[in-house]
């Protein structure tokens, strides 16, 4: 193997944490990630990594290396694509991370069209209501719905999506619509428990801006479990516009308060490499067309 591989081999080795990851999406097994490894350990005339059972640890002399290893794989993947120009046709696995609800709703129905445009790809969907370490799951881009924690990571605004309140007909229906909205929503929230805010609803509409607590029958840390139980008719729910739009549509749901709209919900792209991959770069060329976002 040659040097630039085997650097390209350590530095996923490195981001992973496993030899076994790292050999995986090189396509090759363990004991031959491991002997490459060490072999460019003898190479280099240095120990990289510390190996035990359980984990792998960096040495000194091996963040030196990987701090390199990084500016010059970047390099290497601009020579290419700065060489090949605008035709060098992205290749290999494109592993995106968003929630379970913003894959089902905004991706999966563009994801035939994606391929057929770039057939060389292969699209890994890690669809989770679950925060993840996207350098340790080999996550190349980011779909994230709401506030940002992530530091050390590159990101773009591509918009953001209202939250509506919605219930099923027959919920809707059984509303009064003179009384208050604090009052409608009584005692028969879906609460979302997978946000900060919870159970605190902060609601804008024709009497300026209110907040207060609500309460209901159930809570869900899953967003398409909140989905479908809206539609079911368990209380009333408060969901990004992008998850319930054709259920309005369609009549599967109904909008409850329609005036009213909770906090904007930005949606961001985020990346953990310095420059963003072509082949990410082209899935998210071909995606933010076609989003449903409120303010575009």
């Amino acid at each position: 193997m040659d040097r630039l591989s085997a650097l390209r081999l350590f530095v996923r080795a490195v981001e992973t944490g496993s030899f076994s990851r790292a050999g995986r999406d090189a396509g090759l097994s363990q004991p031959a990630t491991s002997r490459a490894i060490a072999a460019l350990e003898t190479d280099l005339g240095a120990r990289l990594l510390l190996r035990t059972t359980r984990r792998l640890s960096v040495t000194e002399a091996g963040q030196r290396v990987y701090d390199q290893a990084q500016r010059l794989l970047a390099e290497d993947v601009a020579l290419l694509e700065a060489a090949a120009g605008a035709d060098r046709e992205p290749v290999g696995r494109l592993r995106v991370s968003t929630s379970v609800v913003f894959a089902t709703a905004e991706v999966a129905p563009h994801v035939s069209g994606f391929l057929e445009a770039w057939p060389r790809v292969r699209l890994d969907l890690a669809a989770t209501d679950a925060r993840i370490d996207a350098v340790a799951e080999g996550v190349d881009l980011i779909l994230r719905l709401g506030s940002l924690v992530d530091s050390g990571m590159t990101g773009r605004r591509l918009g953001s999506y209202e939250r509506w309140l919605v219930a099923s007909p027959g919920v809707a229906a059984s509303l009064r619509p003179e009384a208050s909205l604090e009052d409608q929503l009584a005692g028969r929230a879906i609460v979302f428990s997978g946000t900060t805010a919870g159970s605190r609803w902060t609601l804008t509409g024709p009497g300026g801006v209110t907040a207060f607590e609500v309460s209901g029958p159930v809570t869900s840390a899953a967003g398409a479990v909140v989905h479908e139980l809206a539609v079911a008719g368990a209380g009333i729910a408060m969901m990004p516009s992008f998850a319930v739009r054709t259920d309005v549509v369609n009549g599967r749901l109904v909008r409850v308060a329609p005036g009213w709209t909770g906090p904007a919900l930005d949606l961001t792209a985020l990346w953990t490499h310095r420059e963003l991959p072509r082949k990410a770069r082209v899935f998210l060329d071909h995606l933010a067309p076609r989003l449903t976002l409120d303010d575009r």
